[in-house]
């Protein structure tokens, strides 16, 4: 079965480039091709990148076992047998890369051609949301005379959706076995710069849709949109859909009875209230208790994660005993070889936040979630409800699974985008590969959480109350998580 990953593997990159190469591989279809690489620097920049990930990536092999691993990069380097430019080169290293199964481990083009597809190619004019593997337009801006939302894309310039699809989640990194945060990455307006960067579409896009409530199919052209007209057309036509990066709110329902906490990641602050989530714990959890609140709901659907000590800082304050959050944070060593092919030339683990122990690594003693945590006051006793998604990753994923493992919480929504028993980040030094300019961040910090008993080390949080996804729901603005949550808590 190992071996036969490994040719699978090799089949899939080999199909992948043979699609790649029969479409325009400059982003903006110009006449102007990018320069090519010789298979020595190819091999060249694949045995760096590899090198680097062996020698700094402490959770390499946490999931994907150093034998299968070994295998997919020795097939992938068998591919590299022409000349390739960087995008064909992009296409064979993102699904090696991506077979580490570790969400903060990536490779990614070089920032002269990303400045490229993200500034000046026109990009498919649609916003996608990709459900169960099948891609759904959920914002149409192709300013026709049609309105394709709702609609599933069949076929994108006779490349079949089950192919595209398939190409992104296979080059999208994500951890473990966790499929629901690889198809919240590749959706949104990422779907389209993929489609560019991955299978080498270009402008026009000649669509294929099928409706599910007429059951008819519609073929349309579509004129490609520039990244940044796209995003402003997203914020003027729906301003309802931004989300801002950080901070959060909280509200009562029931005269107090509910208390609702939504964090949009731990770190910075709300742009409306300007108010830190150390500021929202505080007035959330101390106004719980001045009304006496029986039930809190916490949303942290879509957020992909931020300050460690943010996550331990809520868990404290639904706990009334001491707790271990971490059980342990790995670095293989605290300086690499590596380190010439990064900015910080000279790169080095800073001696208060790590030791060597007596198994010849380094663990991170000095972090501040380390060792034995007191509960926060106020503390909040009553019945959580955690509203979660495939966005909800990280530093999120570490409270999350806290959490599960302490009981203090039903769970609602689709399962969690990280690992359950921790992940790999922290110290993330990126490798810039010096022939095709590819980079490739190295995460050295691998976490371990103080939890125990769960069956699916390769799982997230399996919510108790699954809510499955519809372009239907999306589209009309239907909660059907948070009109759960509130019926649950009001029982």
């Amino acid at each position: 079965m190992k071996r036969l990953l490994a040719f699978a593997f090799a089949g899939f990159i080999a199909t992948n480039l043979a699609l790649a190469q029969s479409t325009n591989t400059k982003p903006g279809g110009g006449a102007e091709a990018p320069p090519k690489f010789t298979p020595e620097q190819l091999r060249e920049d694949l045995k760096i990148a590899r090198d680097a990930l062996e020698e700094g990536h402490s959770g390499i092999y946490r999931y994907t076992k150093k034998a299968d691993l070994d295998r997919i990069f020795d097939e992938a380097a068998k591919t590299l047998d022409r000349p390739m430019d960087a995008f064909e080169f992009y296409r064979v290293l993102a699904p090696v890369v991506a077979a580490i199964k570790c969400g903060h481990t990536s490779a990614n083009l070089p920032g002269a051609l990303l400045q490229e597809i993200n500034v000046r190619t026109p990009l498919l004019p649609l916003q996608v949301r990709v459900i169960d593997k099948k891609p759904f337009v959920f914002r149409d801006f192709s300013c026709k005379n049609h309105d394709l939302a709702g609609m599933e894309i069949r076929a994108i310039n006779g490349v079949p959706a089950a192919k595209i699809v398939a190409t992104m989640l296979a080059a999208v990194t994500g951890d473990g076995d966790v499929e629901s945060a690889r198809q919240v990455r590749i959706g949104d307006l990422r779907f389209n710069s993929l489609l560019v960067a991955l299978l080498g579409l270009k402008s026009p896009y000649e669509g294929e849709f099928w409706s599910p409530k007429t059951k008819s199919e519609t073929k349309a052209r579509l004129e490609g949109i520039e990244l940044p007209k796209l995003k402003e057309m997203s914020k003027s036509e729906y301003p309802l859909d931004q989300r801002p990066g950080g901070g959060g709110d909280f509200q009562s329902f029931d005269d107090g009875r509910i208390g609702l906490m939504t964090i949009y990641g731990f770190g910075g602050a709300n742009p409306k209230t300007k108010k830190t989530v150390r500021d929202l714990y505080k007035e959330a959890f101390e106004e719980l208790q001045a009304k006496g609140a029986k039930a809190l709901i916490i949303d942290l659907r879509g957020n992909g994660g931020g300050e460690d000590a943010l996550g331990k800082l809520l868990l404290s304050h639904l706990i009334d005993q001491p707790f271990k959050y971490y059980d342990d944070l790995v670095i293989n060593n605290d300086t690499f070889a590596f380190s010439k092919y990064t900015a910080q030339t000279k790169f080095k683990v800073p001696e208060k936040f790590a030791q060597r122990g007596d198994d010849g690594k380094w663990h991170g003693v000095g972090h501040p979630n380390w060792g034995i945590n007191q509960p926060s006051k106020p503390t909040f006793a009553g019945k959580v409800f955690i509203l979660i998604d495939g966005g909800s990753f990280s530093t999120t994923s570490e409270f999350l699974s806290q959490a599960h493992f302490h009981k203090r919480a039903v769970f609602i929504g689709e399962e969690s985008a990280g690992g359950y028993y921790g992940n790999s980040s922290g110290m993330q030094p990126t490798v810039n590969l010096p022939n095709t300019k590819l980079r490739v961040p190295v995460p050295l910090v691998t976490y371990y959480m103080a939890v125990k008993g769960y069956k699916d080390a390769a799982r997230g949080v399996i919510p108790d109350h699954p809510i499955p996804r519809t372009i239907e729901d999306m589209l009309s603005g239907t909660d059907r998580e948070m009109e759960l949550a509130l019926k649950l808590a009001r029982q």
